[in-house]
């Protein structure tokens, strides 16, 4: 997996997870035995371990108990969002992403977040926006994750060149971002760059050596670049790695062409 983060999601699907920011980090009241924890915090908790296992409508009712208890808290309309998002109830994710925001001073981890339920809504120039904003801030942790997330915006538009340099600036940011990576290639692939191609899509698979996809667009772009051996050891990795998958299905198609 691309993350170093317990807290993060091991695939490369959904690819919301992988633009979110301290989405499903535990806020700071209840890690003290001395301070009392917020109002609500138990069922905050247990949202967040019904997110972490996919039981998306236990997480959602808990995250709804806990801003029912304290519905001033940021983290807690944080989580509803998420939820919400998750279960593609966006108007939903929006209206609490945006009290979130409100609530936390402009946290550039909820203006991040806010921006990746953009990305769902395929509002492409709001979430350029807000992952900007989240990007801008110094006290932001996880820049490459916005950068990544307005390269892909941009991806969307069409503007490919405006996306490279997101995805090299995110790269800047975090070397070892993968997904920063593949999206790169992906932008090069899209500009029958085939080199340029194969160099981004090899780094991500040097930083995510279990994900699929990232193989299976790797053989492709070794196909385009004339690189038949390499093709077909990127397809057969697909599938070593996920034989029943889409990606799976596609790479036998290829293999059989190549050989």
């Amino acid at each position: 997996m691309w993350f170093s983060s317990h807290r993060e999601v091991c695939v490369l699907k959904p690819l919301l997870i992988l633009f979110l920011a301290g989405a499903l980090a535990i806020s700071a009241g209840c890690g003290s035995s001395e301070k009392k924890p917020p109002k609500g915090e138990s069922h905050y908790i247990m949202g967040l371990s019904h997110f972490r296992q996919q039981q998306l409508t236990q997480a959602l009712k808990e995250f709804l108990l806990a801003v029912e208890a304290n519905p001033q808290n940021a983290d807690y309309q944080n989580g509803l969002a998420l939820a919400y998002q998750f279960k593609k109830a966006y108007p939903e994710a929006e209206k609490h992403y945006i009290k979130a925001l409100a609530l936390g001073g402009d946290s550039p981890e909820h203006q991040n977040n806010l921006a990746a339920l953009y990305l769902d809504m395929q509002r492409w120039d709001d979430a350029i926006k807000y992952f900007r904003l989240a990007a801008s801030n110094l006290l932001f942790g996880q820049p490459e994750r916005a950068h990544t997330g307005i390269g892909f915006a941009y991806m969307q538009k069409g503007e490919y060149l405006d996306a490279v340099g997101a995805f090299q600036q995110a790269i800047k940011e975090n070397p070892n971002f993968a997904l920063a990576h593949f999206r790169l290639g992906e932008v090069y692939h899209a500009l029958d760059k085939w080199e340029l191609a194969v160099a981004s899509l090899r780094k991500a698979a040097e930083l995510a050596p279990v994900v699929p996809e990232i193989r299976y667009k790797l053989g492709l772009a070794h196909m385009k670049n004339g690189q038949t051996p390499e093709a077909l050891a990127a397809f057969e990795e697909v599938l070593r790695l996920a034989p029943t998958s889409e990606e799976a299905h596609l790479a036998k198609s290829y293999i059989e062409v190549l050989k």
